[in-house]
């Protein structure tokens, strides 16, 4: 075996490890940030614990972006994101066996909630660019997002209003020396993937969709299965509803304004539709309440079909 090789998947494999640690560590100190304030499981898991949770896709796909990858940058947040609905989600399901989902905050905008999910992906599929009028328009709902979210959660009462700066730092020395790890591992993995591609032949686009990808959503599955054993599923569900807002709205928002890209249509028009299936089915199940083991397979069975259509397109 090709020496370059081994030492590439070697530097990968330490890459996942090191970002593992480092976002649970993130998401360790900023999620003791928020039990201080005092904000409840939803918003702590669709704000807090997602934007820390997202950073190793989006610092991942960053570096690919400026190393002229665009191929790798969708991949690894449109694969990340169908990890999120389907993989992350079915595991919550299938070891909970039955997971109480309904929100107090989410359970009359879900239909709001599913047109700002699909807006993305249509913005995306329909001119095959992402530019500075999509990036604006993604932007203004990912702060209409926030200003509705932040007035719900002050009108239940929840959120403390003082918070001592002193009582803080120790948490913030812990996320910035884990955000300085997780910059120098995401960058080896973007690098090591890419390289490991050109030597096997495999293209960057299927190493990012789906090595990167679920590399990326490891401290999402450790949030997830931290939350059921907690009893704060919620906490695990609204992560993964965040993530998805957080890196469709604000990452892409961004990219369309400051780096217009052309989008790869051919590589990401499967994965955009399999997210749209799996939105469509997910904010469904949170509709009824309640999520269980028989939702969470139809869910892992839509992943493998997800895996095997990308597979197909290899041969």
């Amino acid at each position: 075996m090709d020496a370059n090789l081994i030492i590439n998947l070697l530097i990968m494999a330490v890459s996942l490890i090191f970002i593992f640690w480092a976002a649970d560590l993130i998401v360790y100190g900023i999620g003791n940030y928020a039990k201080r304030l005092r904000l409840s499981d939803y918003i702590t898991g669709l704000v807090v614990v997602a934007m820390a949770a997202s950073m190793p896709e989006v610092i991942a796909s960053m570096t690919a972006l400026v190393a002229g990858k665009d191929d790798v940058m969708f991949g690894t947040i449109l694969g990340t994101n169908m990890v999120h609905v389907a993989l992350v989600t079915s595991m919550v399901a299938i070891i909970g066996k039955k997971v109480n989902v309904e929100s107090t905050i989410l359970s009359k905008a879900l239909l709001p909630l599913w047109v700002v999910l699909m807006v993305p992906l249509v913005l995306i599929a329909s001119d095959g660019e992402l530019g500075r009028v999509d990036g604006i328009i993604l932007l203004l709902m990912f702060c209409l997002y926030l200003i509705w979210l932040w007035n719900k959660e002050k009108s239940l009462g929840f959120m403390r209003k003082k918070v001592l700066i002193r009582s803080l730092w120790r948490d913030g020395f812990i996320f910035l020396g884990s955000l300085v790890a997780l910059l120098i591992a995401s960058n080896s993995l973007v690098f090591g993937s890419i390289t490991v591609a050109s030597i096997v032949g495999i293209p960057a686009y299927f190493l990012a969709i789906t090595v990167i990808a679920i590399g990326g959503a490891f401290p999402d599955f450790a949030v997830a299965l931290r939350s059921i054993k907690q009893g704060h599923q919620d906490i695990g569900v609204g992560d993964i509803l965040g993530s998805i807002l957080i890196e469709f709205l604000l990452f892409f928002g961004v990219v369309g304004v400051f780096h217009p890209v052309v989008v790869p249509l051919k590589e990401v028009m499967g994965a955009i539709i399999f997210l749209g299936v799996g939105i469509t089915f997910l904010l469904w199940v949170i509709r009824q309440g309640v999520m269980t083991y028989k939702h969470g397979l139809v869910l892992l069975a839509l992943y493998i079909a997800f895996i095997a259509t990308e597979v197909v397109k290899l041969i």
